[in-house]
């Protein structure tokens, strides 16, 4: 921890700056009656936005009923009242530019259906909003029985490689979050981790494409999967279950509960997934020497995965008072599985005849574990939205890996050419995270407000690799593929923010300043580098609205993707005989510059366009070695430059009432330029086009459907050429037990067409391949509700604002 700076210390004093009360904004009022016309006392009324439902207020009726938003900024939005002896009753939307007096709301009892009340509380599937994109995986009918990593890898504009590696219309370096904190993963290690994630422990998945300066500057965008948190008054919990069945079973159970009084919430949730799937690489690798063939490889690698994964997330908010709550936040994760594998190749010679071939057997036995604390203060410190806070966090990821390789050598007759190669493995990793951040905001009279903070995280990871030759029943220490990697990083951080609005015009601008320090030690190999440096990130954000039917967006912003310590790490990982995975100690962060447009119709309908350019962008290759004749490398380089452009379009649409669709379009050039294997490639790339549709089906209030459909064209992803994929799904959702149960049941890739093939060209040596996963499973879940729901706080008095401080997630570790 010494490394770590004492910006925060220098900073925290000033975070009082501007701490006087304050008023700006507009009123809205209102009053909630029951059916027959009478005023309804202490009813909690919501007040939402129209473009993302978003809760920004939360108030109480008095005893005339009346209710009164005050300060509320000019937008548009919507009111809901929930009480579990009516109907749920939502507004219309509401065009807020003056003060607004509403005439009353009249509630109807349960059991009438609702004939002059707009219900619009459901979200949508997938929404597209500036800057972000959201995926609400409760509203998918297809996404039960799935994982993190499948959902991920479905939605619009997502590209996952033959590697595992996650691009988002052409965009490299990707950072994956879990509530706001960065998993140091990537690759194969992250896929993985995000496999042992059910679905049902997930809210929703967030795609941010233009982050402001609050956000660590770390990605070219980001994912950040928020995982279920219940916040409703009284005891409430759920269960689920599903199974899954393709080539292999998948099931998958949970449970989340609360408890939640005046001053405490206590929350928690469970999840267990015992799931086995599949992965099979096909590959043809030729070798040339000045264009002329000389050796080929043809494999068939086929691997299962069965998983055992335990994840537990729980903790509390106590409100101190009605401004202050304090949080804390635990959560473990457990994952155990046993990659077992079988790689078959053909040797052939350069004539194109087959010669030998050779067969490695993996059998492997992996556990990896993970733990991490949240401490959070949050104060609001007047009745405009001005706040403090401060997260201390840790984290805790660890893991133990033994590896068994057998491989054979054959002649064409089958018998062994020489005796078997054994091979043992014994990894051991761990890696600490330590974080703590303050943020203070600040609004003010005229509307604008400033909010600037500063952040100090310390990672250290500590990986020990050793294997031994077993062959002819020796056990003998193997120093060229052994291994003891230790890295660290520091990263310290000051940002500011300051929005304004001018007429029609909104205004963000931002700045975040981070200090990076990293260490490498190679122990094995003595190698050591270390890196120190500054960087400066700028953003600007503007959003001009026309009128209630057209509004248009403007982001700019500079982004940084640092490498992982894998991705540094110098040592060779094996694969089989011919192929290896190395890291590249002297990788540089890629930096990107982005601007994109956005026009949004209605709240509903968005378009964007936009240029990135990234330098010494991060592209993982799989190349023949410089160095060892006909062996394959598997690594991570820096190309000159990516330029991307990109265009993205949403288009909501209720055909009629009871059938709706939804089309994302999504389509991009990246030209690819630098020279890897004495290849030079400049301006290299093609246009590439992905659609996605969902459809919703009601067949009445209890029953519904949904069918699924994704195509993406052929892509050039700097040296390969990856060919067309597409796949279809459809789903089946029935409500029961008055609406407390569901069953779902699905089917994903129908058709089984979801399969990457692409080809490899460098400089004297081609590759084409085909990679088959387990993509077509039947899915069948049951989720049940129980509980007491928000009735106890009906019986609160007074003001509520501290209500949307607990909705909106506060506490999230």
């Amino acid at each position: 921890m010494k490394k770590i700076s004492l910006i925060i210390l220098l900073v925290l004093p000033f975070f009082r700056l501007f701490a006087q009360e304050s008023g700006a904004g507009f009123t809205l009022q209102g009053s909630v009656l029951d059916p027959g016309k009478t005023a309804m006392k202490d009813e909690v009324v919501y007040l939402y936005t129209k473009a993302d439902s978003s809760l920004v207020k939360t108030e109480f009726t008095n005893e005339n009923g009346i209710f009164l938003f005050q300060q509320v900024k000019e937008g548009t939005y919507f009111i809901c009242v929930k009480n579990p002896d009516f109907e749920r009753f939502c507004s219309k939307e509401i065009l807020l530019d003056k003060n607004l007096d509403l005439e009353a709301f009249a509630l109807v009892k349960s059991e009438q259906e609702l004939k002059e009340v707009a219900v619009v509380g459901k979200k949508p599937f997938i929404e597209r909003l500036p800057g972000k994109m959201i995926v609400n995986v409760e509203q998918s009918i297809q996404s039960t029985g799935s994982s993190a990593f499948e959902i991920i890898e479905k939605s619009p504009g997502v590209a996952v490689s033959m590697t595992d590696q996650i691009s988002i219309n052409g965009r490299q370096g990707i950072a994956v979050q879990v509530n706001g904190k960065a998993l140091q993963m990537s690759g194969t290690d992250l896929a993985n981790y995000l496999r042992g994630i059910p679905s049902s422990s997930i809210e929703k998945i967030e795609f941010i494409t233009n982050p402001s300066s609050k956000y660590d500057a770390s990605g070219s965008m980001i994912i950040d999967i928020r995982m279920k948190k219940d916040t409703r008054y009284g005891s409430n919990g759920t269960v689920n279950a599903s199974y899954g069945q393709g080539v292999y079973h998948k099931l998958n159970t949970g449970l989340s509960f609360n408890h939640r009084t005046k001053k405490w919430n206590f929350f928690g949730n469970y999840s267990y997934a015992n799931r086995k799937a599949f992965n099979r690489l096909e590959l043809e690798r030729k070798f040339y020497t000045n264009d002329t063939f000389m050796l080929a490889y043809k494999q068939d690698n086929y691997i299962t995965f069965p998983f055992r994964n335990n994840i537990f997330r729980g903790g509390f908010d106590y409100e101190i008072d009605s401004k202050s709550t304090l949080g804390f936040v635990f959560s473990a994760v457990s994952n155990k599985f046993n990659p077992n594998g079988t790689n078959i190749t053909d040797v052939y010679n350069q004539n194109y005849v087959p010669v030998s071939s050779f067969q490695t057997e993996n059998r492997s036995e992996d556990s990896w574990y993970s733990g991490g604390l949240n401490l959070n203060y949050r104060r609001n410190t007047d009745t405009l939205g001005s706040t403090f806070s401060m997260d201390l966090d840790y984290a805790q990821y660890g893991n133990k890996t033994e590896q068994n390789f057998t491989t054979n050598y054959y002649d064409l007759n089958g018998g062994l050419l020489q005796s078997p190669y054994l091979l043992y493995g014994d990894l051991n990793g761990q890696l600490s995270i330590y974080s703590l951040k303050a943020d203070r905001s600040r609004a003010f009279k005229n509307g604008s407000s400033f909010e600037f903070g500063a952040k100090s995280s310390y990672v250290e990871a500590d990986n020990n690799i050793e294997f031994y030759d077993r062959s002819n029943s020796g056990n003998v220490y193997d120093s060229l593929k052994s291994n003891h990697f230790i890295y660290t990083e520091n990263i310290n951080a000051v940002y500011t923010n300051y929005n304004f609005q001018h007429k029609k015009w909104t205004y963000q601008l931002g700045l975040r300043v981070e200090n990076t320090n990293i260490t490498g030690n190679q122990l094995v190999y003595q190698q050591r580098f270390d890196t120190s440096y500054i960087q400066v990130f700028p953003s600007l954000s503007m959003r001009f609205r026309a009128n209630d039917k057209h509004s248009f967006d403007v982001n700019i912003n500079r982004r940084i993707d640092r490498p992982s310590y894998d991705q540094l790490n110098p040592f060779k990982f094996y694969l089989d005989p011919t192929t290896f995975k190395e890291g590249n100690p002297y990788l540089k962060p890629q930096t990107t510059m982005g601007l994109d447009i956005g026009h949004m119709f209605r709240d509903k309908f968005y378009t964007l366009v936009g240029i990135a350019r990234t330098f010494n962008n991060i592209t993982e290759i799989i190349a023949p070695s410089a160095y060892q004749q006909n062996i394959t490398i598997q690594t991570n380089v820096n190309l000159e430059s990516v330029d991307l452009i990109y265009a993205n379009v949403s288009l909501p649409f209720d055909l009629t009432k009871w059938w709706s669709l939804r089309l994302d379009l999504n389509g991009y050039l990246a030209l690819y330029s630098g020279n890897v294997a004495n290849t030079q490639i400049s301006g290299n790339g093609t246009y590439n086009g992905n659609v996605n549709m969902v459809n919703n089906i009601i067949i009445n209030k209890n029953h519904s459907m949904e069918l699924t459909g994704n195509y993406r064209t052929r892509e050039v992803y700097a040296f390969d050429s990856i060919n067309r994929i597409w796949s279809v799904g459809f789903g089946y959702q029935a409500k029961i037990l008055k609406n407390k149960g569901t069953i779902r049941v699905n089917v994903s890739d129908a058709f089984f067409t979801n399969q990457i093939s692409a080809d490899v060209t460098f400089t004297d040596y081609r590759e084409n391949f085909l990679v088959t996963r387990e993509t077509r499973v039947a899915t069948i879940g049951f989720t049940y509700r129980f509980g007491s729901a928000q009735n106890s706080a009906r019986r609160r008095q007074g003001g509520a604002d501290d209500l949307k401080q607990r909705v909106g997630g506060q506490g999230n570790g």
